[in-house]
């Protein structure tokens, strides 16, 4: 009997405990963040070197003090723009460990077994840096937020510059969109045969693509250059579409004139 109503007082305890952090992230603004992510993004943006990430961070407190709030947050009841910062600066605090701690991983999704492999407590769960990558996409339900998904890899897009704020996010987004689909690495449009190439990267997203934009040509169109765009735009309609492993670019022999 006495452990029956100690067993019931716990479980009284964590429902309200629970009511009550539901009913402040109810109250919430949209541009209130789940944790405070100032001083991982303070960290984050003095860890970067020309693009690259310098991984001695992690052994920093303020590094181990946001861990620790990752862990025990409870974002669910916050706005999406809030989650989509959370699950995203997750992402990239837990990416942060695994490059430190696997030196020379490869570091492409579809063969490296660190991302299914190393778990990590987020948001009071076990998750891997896959259940975050498809946490990352599916808690705002738009293909667009796989531009988060960096890994190292030139074949990936690259780190922000800085971490994701609620009030944030969204521009953080269409800033990365812009500067993966602007750059020849990614995106290749040839006016001369009228394709469009795309890097290995978006391989995984084309269907999505093709489902929320209607065809993979409006989903970039407004992350492209005005010139391309203008283009595309254009040509729309019979634009050809190749996704592969690499883009190829041929360039114009000049003609030379006959000596006389």
């Amino acid at each position: 009997m006495y452990a029956s109503r100690i067993l019931c007082a716990i479980l009284f305890s964590a429902v309200t405990m629970s009511a009550q952090r539901e009913q402040r992230a109810l109250t919430m603004e949209d541009t209130v963040d789940v944790i405070d992510h100032a001083r991982f993004d303070s960290l984050w943006h003095g860890s970067l070197r020309q693009g690259a990430l310098i991984t001695d961070g992690i052994h920093s407190n303020a590094y181990t003090w946001y861990r620790q709030a990752v862990a025990e947050a409870y974002p669910t009841m916050y706005h999406p723009n809030a989650q989509l910062a959370f699950w995203v600066n997750a992402y990239l605090s837990c990416l942060w460990e695994v490059m430190h701690l696997r030196v020379g991983y490869r570091s492409t999704v579809w063969d490296s077994a660190f991302f299914r492999r190393d778990t990590f407590r987020v948001a009071e769960r076990t998750h891997t840096l896959q259940t975050l990558r498809d946490t990352i996409v599916g808690c705002v339900r738009d293909v667009r937020a796989s531009i988060f998904l960096a890994t190292g890899s030139t074949h990936d897009p690259p780190f922000p510059s800085h971490v994701c704020f609620a009030k944030t996010v969204r521009q953080n987004m269409r800033d990365l969109l812009r500067r993966v689909c602007r750059s020849e690495r990614f995106v290749f449009y040839d006016p001369a045969g009228n394709v469009l190439q795309l890097s290995s990267f978006f391989k995984p997203l084309a269907e999505r693509m093709r489902a929320e934009a209607g065809s993979e040509v409006q989903w970039v169109l407004p992350y492209v250059t005005e010139q391309t765009a203008a283009l595309l735009a254009l040509h729309r309609s019979s634009v050809r579409v190749i996704v592969g492993d690499r883009i190829e670019k041929w360039k114009r022999v000049r003609r030379r004139e006959p000596r006389r």
